[in-house]
């Protein structure tokens, strides 16, 4: 008995050391109080002087009530709560964002008896989001209105609105407005992947005919099939016409799976698309003729940065299916690949019908 007893109150200091050490290297604030919020220990990284009430510790540099949200806290079964929070030091006047994490420490009985408190410096982390927000204003106007004007130039010119062109010129031409389209490509994905990252990702659901519009994709990526020799084969085994979408995602999604298909697609190859239903989900596939690919690839390709082109060894080009994934489950739906037989790779997304 006297050994366990020892043992036990070894470990206990042992904790303790670790815990004490913990908190004089932290960044952060680290509190301890009792069951009242009544603070027993804190490292001092942003308590300057000594504040036995959480409660006025907060309200000293938030001049906000905060004592009834940690009551609600307290009486709640939630085990953690996470306030933001501007921190103000007397005398001074810079602000410093912060995090405030609270959680309940039960005893063995499951009641609880203290609360520990880390509030940690997210200066870093806002500046960050500040930049990718600013990065979204220069993709959305700054990047993508000279690339589309670009792109309209160059169709006029090379469809001989200003007069007839040379051969070499017109592939010339050609191959720039290929170039200026894929950057146009790119710049959409990195847009939907930043908007997804900063919360800033809103669908705007509507009736549409998803028959309808996957017609239009294919129209619209015409130039590229025909680039390949490559033709649709659509397959439609559904009764289903309008389901309620994002025509402008889901026209993302369509395309970036129509184009995702396309390179890992042989030349003078059929692309099947083939639309079905069941009770409950309408579901649409896109199968390839490329190569079979392993089952860690398949579990991979909606990964954000991989990628199974051989033509296109770019970081960004793989955000295509990490962006489909991201729009479809924005819509409750599912995404998923798998080999085809002899066929290459089929990928799937299902919509629910309600």
């Amino acid at each position: 008995m006297s050994y366990t007893s020892n043992s036990l109150k070894y470990e206990a200091e042992m904790l303790k050391e670790i815990f004490l050490l913990t908190a004089k290297y932290l960044p952060g604030e680290i509190i301890l109080t009792d069951k009242n919020f009544k603070i027993t220990f804190n490292n001092s990284k942003y308590i300057n002087e000594e504040k036995l009430n959480l409660i006025d510790f907060i309200s000293d540099f938030l001049n906000i009530n905060i004592e009834k949200h940690l009551e609600n806290f307290k009486k709640s079964d939630k085990k953690h709560l996470l306030i933001k929070l501007i921190y103000t030091q007397e005398d001074d006047f810079q602000k410093i964002p912060v995090n405030l994490h609270i959680c309940k420490i039960p005893n063995k009985k499951n009641i609880i008896k203290s609360y520990l408190i880390l509030i940690q410096d997210i200066t870093q982390e806002v500046k960050n989001h500040i930049q990718k927000e600013t990065f979204i204003d220069i993709i959305s106007h700054d990047l993508k209105n000279p690339i589309r004007a670009n792109i309209q130039i160059l169709e006029q010119v090379l469809k001989n609105k200003f007069g007839i062109l040379e051969t070499n010129l017109k592939v010339i031409l050609d191959e720039l407005l290929n170039s200026c389209r894929f950057m146009n490509y790119m710049t959409e994905n990195l847009l939907i992947k930043y908007k997804n990252e900063l919360n800033l990702y809103e669908l705007k659901k509507e009736k549409y005919s998803l028959i309808k519009l996957i017609k239009e994709k294919c129209n619209d990526l015409s130039e590229l099939l025909d680039r390949k020799h490559q033709t649709v084969e659509l397959s439609i085994n559904s009764k289903i016409d309008d389901i309620d979408i994002d025509i402008n995602e889901m026209g993302k999604v369509i395309n970036n799976l129509i184009i995702n298909a396309s390179e890992q697609s042989r030349e003078n190859s059929i692309i099947k698309i083939k639309i079905e239903d069941n009770n409950k989900n309408i579901n649409v596939s896109f199968t390839d003729t490329g190569l079979q690919k392993s089952n860690r690839n398949l579990n991979e390709i909606f990964d954000e940065y991989i990628t199974c082109s051989n033509k296109f060894r770019k970081v960004g080009f793989s955000l295509e299916l990490y962006n489909c994934k991201k729009i479809i489950e924005a819509h409750n739906g599912v995404i998923s690949a798998e080999n085809v037989n002899d066929r290459g790779t089929s990928i799937t997304f299902s919509l629910p019908l309600c």
